[in-house]
């Protein structure tokens, strides 16, 4: 009987096997290595990608910012402007307001009435004079709480007195004054109320 040694086929067929699978392994390794490279050169772009787009959304906020400033410092200055205005209004109204409410005086005054002192103070003002008769008196009020120009129209005081053989009526009567009529106006530092 003949016999064959199978040991160095078997040997040798054991070494062609595992350089197959070192073969495999290696390229299983190297494909790896490679898919791993790439799918890390795939999230480093979209990285830099979004890093891009955070740093054009900072500098769009940063120019909103800026542009927001831009307009509060605006409407700042609209403001300011706007209460200069406000004022030089006021100053026109308190220059020709006056005028206008001594022109309206001169024509709702009674002729038997007489005016000897008229005074304002912060808005208030008191009217002392002499009248004919107490109706004139009343009359006077009338045309005063009727005028466009005054508010809060009150008598003070009357009093009864002889002059020259004739009776006469002495009174005071206070207002408040508004020289601009439907807005509220500044009288001598101090604001007049509004009224009815």
């Amino acid at each position: 009987m003949v016999r064959i040694n199978l040991l160095p086929v078997r040997v040798s067929k054991k070494k062609e096997a595992g350089k197959q699978q070192l073969s495999l392994f290696v390229v299983l390794l190297l494909g790896g290595i490679a898919l791993n490279w790439l799918w890390q050169g795939s999230r480093e772009r979209d990285l830099a990608t979004l890093e891009r787009r955070v740093q054009k959304t900072r500098t769009d906020i940063a120019q909103l910012d800026r542009i927001i400033g831009e307009v509060k410092s605006i409407r700042e200055q609209q403001q300011a402007l706007q209460e200069k205005l406000d004022v030089l209004d006021k100053l026109k109204q308190g220059r020709s307001g006056p005028v206008r409410m001594l022109d309206e005086l001169a024509t709702i005054t009674p002729k038997r009435l007489w005016l000897q002192k008229m005074e304002e103070k912060a808005g208030q003002v008191t009217f002392t004079g002499t009248a004919s008769t107490i109706d004139d008196v009343s009359q006077y009020m009338a045309a005063l709480k009727g005028s466009k120009y005054f508010v809060d129209v009150e008598l003070r005081k009357t009093t009864g007195r002889a002059q020259g053989g004739l009776r006469v009526v002495d009174f005071t009567i206070t207002a408040t004054a508004k020289y601009a009529p439907g807005i509220e106006a500044s009288v001598g530092g101090a604001p007049a109320k509004a009224g009815g």
